[in-house]
């Protein structure tokens, strides 16, 4: 859910979590403030927005007298936070702070030291990273087939060395230890094809096609996808294609859940392009 590309849909979608929580956008990143990298904290929500320098930054200087000079940066709040706490520690030790005038700098005072006339308001660009841990996608794709193959095909398939193989793909922590047969995303292209057939725009869908072995496919929002055999296939013996099949779904973002049949849903895709083929050819 943490996934920039996952958490984005699920903002522009309104798609709440299990607990009922509004979806947020983190554009954060670095950003630069007067020829300085700083780290910025952007964060949106349905109704709304706040951009600010994530960490203070705290400069010490030293004076000949002992004393240390401050210059502390930030988002106003967080820098009154922290001058509020230094000037309750050396009251305590009966020591005084003093601004850059040379006055005595009293708790009456901070009002007036950060109202917002005098406060200086960036608006920098930043530059987001967006990291991909390619195990976290393993291991995620390896729980809902687990999951499937297990309400598909009953706790057999849950005993079965491919159950066991999953199970062990859910906790992966090395690449080198990553033995799955079939495509994840983002390495999907070999089961393109596939995956079109399921594939839908603001829906998850599943799929486990009935057959020797039988086979996972999975889109989620119409774009990450997998294609996972959910058994061993035996040695010199090809895939085969047997029963109807079994799809499940789920309408995004009211999670509406529906579940049919393989065949039904490529009989559904054939009337859809033979539609949209008598409206290519319509004057």
């Amino acid at each position: 859910m943490d996934f920039f590309p996952v958490r984005s849909q699920r903002f522009f979608l309104g798609l709440k979590s299990a607990k009922g929580n509004e979806p947020t956008l983190d554009l954060g990143g670095r950003g630069r403030i007067e020829g300085e990298e700083v780290p910025i904290s952007y964060l949106i929500s349905a109704d709304s927005k706040e951009l600010k320098i994530a960490e203070p930054k705290i400069v010490k200087t030293p004076n000949p007298d002992g004393s240390e000079r401050w210059q502390v940066s930030g988002d106003p709040a967080k820098v009154r936070e922290i001058i509020e706490g230094k000037l309750r520690k050396h009251m305590k030790l009966g020591k005084r702070i003093t601004l850059k005038d040379g006055s005595t700098l009293r708790p009456e005072d901070l009002d007036k030291l950060f109202k917002e006339d005098v406060t200086l308001t960036q608006n920098p660009s930043v530059l987001k990273e967006i990291p991909l841990d390619y195990l976290m996608v393993i291991r995620f794709f390896s729980k809902v087939a687990l999951a499937m193959g297990h309400l598909h095909l009953g706790e057999t398939f849950s005993r079965s060395i491919t159950g066991e193989m999953l199970r062990r793909h859910m906790t992966v922590s090395r690449p080198e230890d990553v033995k799955l047969p079939g495509a994840i995303w983002p390495e999907t292209d070999s089961a393109k094809r596939m995956l079109r057939i399921i594939a839908e725009e603001d829906h998850h869908v599943i799929a486990i096609m009935d057959g020797e072995p039988p086979a996972l496919l999975v889109s989620l929002f119409g774009e990450y996808g997998a294609f996972l055999p959910l058994g061993e296939l035996a040695e010199g013996r090809y895939p085969t294609n047997s029963g109807e099949g079994t799809v499940w779904r789920i309408e995004l973002p009211s999670r509406k859940l529906s579940r049919f049949t393989m065949s039904s849903l490529l009989a559904e895709r054939s009337r859809e392009a033979r539609r949209r083929a008598r409206e290519a050819l319509s004057p």
